[in-house]
């Protein structure tokens, strides 16, 4: 009696187990993480964790080798998120007088980025992620992860890009990254 039930304890534990994978994978990632903010995050490999030098680098209005502006969009499975305000704008790394804002940063919620360098230098849209301390790459975007259910799609001006973070942004262009489930 002992043994039969060990048995189908162990049958009961390995059953929902593979249902827990399964559901995971049916929604793109961890089943419940959606927030960059969640504690269960730290399961996950981050592009964040290895930032862009360009991500640490800090300027303010004067002497600027380009300003620029590009648009983003992101919309998780038919969700748009938004875009934080102030963004990478008197972060902990660039918080001295004079020197306040990230090389890319927001100051509305439109998505609108400030592409602005001391230099005038190529922009990797990855930069914006790493200041914004998420995850972005082929292989997903936030918490959420490209599977056999779910892809990760790009657009610049309607055609589509596979360069992801590494897509080197230009003036006056909009971006859309899109996650979803696969038709």
């Amino acid at each position: 009696m002992v043994s039969e039930t060990r048995i189908w304890s162990v049958i009961t534990v390995l059953s929902l187990s593979a249902l827990l994978a399964l559901l995971a994978q049916e929604f793109g990632g961890l089943s419940g993480v959606n927030d960059s903010d969640s504690n269960e995050v730290a399961a996950l490999l981050s592009t964040a964790d290895t930032p862009d030098p360009l991500a640490n680098e800090c300027v303010d209005h004067s002497n600027l080798g380009r300003h620029d502006h590009s648009m983003l969009s992101i919309y998780i499975n038919g969700q748009q998120r938004e875009i934080p305000t102030n963004l990478g704008i008197n972060t902990d790394i660039c918080n001295q007088e004079g020197a306040s804002m990230h090389t890319v940063h927001t100051h509305d919620d439109t998505g609108r980025l400030h592409i602005e360098t001391a230099a005038d230098v190529d922009m990797p849209l990855g930069v914006f992620f790493d200041i914004w301390g998420v995850h972005f790459n082929e292989t997903g975007i936030f918490d959420y992860r490209v599977s056999n259910t779910h892809e990760l799609i790009m657009t610049i001006d309607g055609v589509t890009n596979d360069q992801f973070d590494d897509y080197l942004l230009v003036d006056g262009e909009e971006i859309v990254i899109i996650f979803q489930a696969r038709n």
